[in-house]
């Protein structure tokens, strides 16, 4: 009897360890530069587990513009033993940067073959562990971008099936985060926090000295005069700032009434929410206009174009974040790169903000998009006629000064 007791038992842990080694391990593609210079293109993989993995069982699959070749258009197999709490680097075998050149574990034979709208999956055993980039489509979604996962590290979960928001878009370039988690801006309450406005932008011109027609990225301190609507107000001319009407850059909130236009829903929403929450004693608040680097300083119907920041804080960004604002979009421009809060882009920041207000169902991401999401209060749906000028609704968030 004790002779068969130990045979089984012996069987067991036979069993057991070939299951444990038979599992797959939750590593993950941590962060994916599309570099300015695409022989500075670099993939990395971390380890947040507390087992050591086998390289020589991982794989990374590269689809180009949209293929879905089984296997990949391009397979690259990794090497050795990736520890616990450890990273991975692969890049091109000709990188320029130093911090690429020192923190690289396996080098391709060639500039590592991605260029910012490619598919990477991460395979171990043959099996998809993890994956970035939606599978079959050409976007342009990570181009001159650093691309680093969403979270704490040791927080971070392998997925089979691709969410954009689970990685944050930095600025492009950022090699001295190779290998660490030094990035400032890693989880959805920070995000959630928005951009604040940086002291590098209060001493730039708001005007290019160069040529007086396209703005300088400076922020310029200015008072009210007054408000129009949702994305567009009035300030007097100061500090560089010429005055007269702004035109909110990056939104498009819906109409009001005017002699040209109709009412839509939420248009006196969000006209409300930016006199009354925003804006409103504007006396007591601090008040800066930022021009946009690179870009014409006034729109086609000669209103100025830039960003409000009150007391510090991104008026865009908590327009946005209420839903009260067309899309904001996806792609990167030049201007994007410049206008950044801890090397984050205010484009990512709207971005989040916008998904989190589609997620709730909120103002314009609710109904009739989504049959029970939230309905404007200064409008009827089946008339389809504006029904107030002064809306009774408040907003879903705290503002920062509050």
């Amino acid at each position: 009897m004790r002779k068969t007791t130990t045979i089984i038992m012996l069987l067991l842990s036979v069993f057991l360890l070939q299951s444990c080694q038979g599992e797959t391990p939750n590593i993950v593609i941590s962060k994916v530069f599309d570099a300015t210079s695409m022989s500075n293109n670099v993939i990395e993989v971390y380890n947040p587990t507390i087992e050591p993995v086998d390289l020589n069982k991982v794989e990374l699959r590269i689809y180009n513009n949209g293929s879905t070749t089984e296997g990949g258009d391009h397979a690259i197999q990794l090497e050795g033993i990736l520890e616990p709490d450890s990273y991975y680097v692969v890049s091109g075998n000709n990188p320029t940067n130093i911090n690429i050149q020192n923190k690289t574990d396996y080098q391709y034979n060639n500039n590592l073959p991605y260029n910012g709208n490619d598919v990477i999956e991460l395979f171990y055993n043959d099996q998809k562990v993890d994956q970035f980039g939606l599978l079959g489509f050409d976007i342009n979604f990570a181009v001159d971008l650093t691309m680093i996962r969403l979270g704490e590290k040791e927080d971070y979960i392998a997925s089979t099936e691709y969410n954009q928001f689970n990685f944050i878009a930095y600025v492009p370039d950022l090699f001295e985060n190779l290998k660490n988690d030094n990035h400032d801006i890693k989880t959805l309450e920070q995000l959630y926090q928005g951009p604040q406005l940086e002291q590098r932008y209060l001493d730039l011109p708001y005007v290019d000295p160069n040529n007086n027609e396209l703005g300088y990225g400076g922020a310029a301190e200015v008072k009210l005069n007054g408000v129009a609507d949702g994305d567009t107000a009035f300030f007097t001319s100061m500090n560089g700032y010429p005055g007269g009407s702004l035109r909110y850059f990056y939104l498009n909130t819906p109409e009001v009434n005017g002699s040209n236009v109709s009412a839509e829903p939420w248009g006196y929403v969000a006209s409300k929410y930016n006199k009354e929450y925003l804006l409103g004693d504007s006396n007591s608040k601090t008040i800066h206009i930022q021009s946009i680097p690179g870009n014409s300083l006034q729109e086609g119907y000669g209103r100025n174009l830039g960003l409000v920041w009150i007391n510090g804080a991104l008026s865009q960004f908590w327009i946005v974040a209420e839903g009260l604002s067309e899309d904001v979009g996806s792609q990167y421009q030049a201007y994007d790169y410049l206008l950044t809060y801890k090397n984050v882009p205010y484009l990512t920041f709207l971005r989040f903000a916008q998904h989190r207000a589609e997620e709730n169902s909120w103002a314009t991401k609710g109904f009739p998009n989504d049959p029970e999401g939230e309905k404007s209060p200064d409008w009827n749906y089946d008339t389809r006629r504006n029904t107030t000028e002064n809306p009774v609704w408040t907003p879903h968030l705290k503002l920062p000064w509050e």
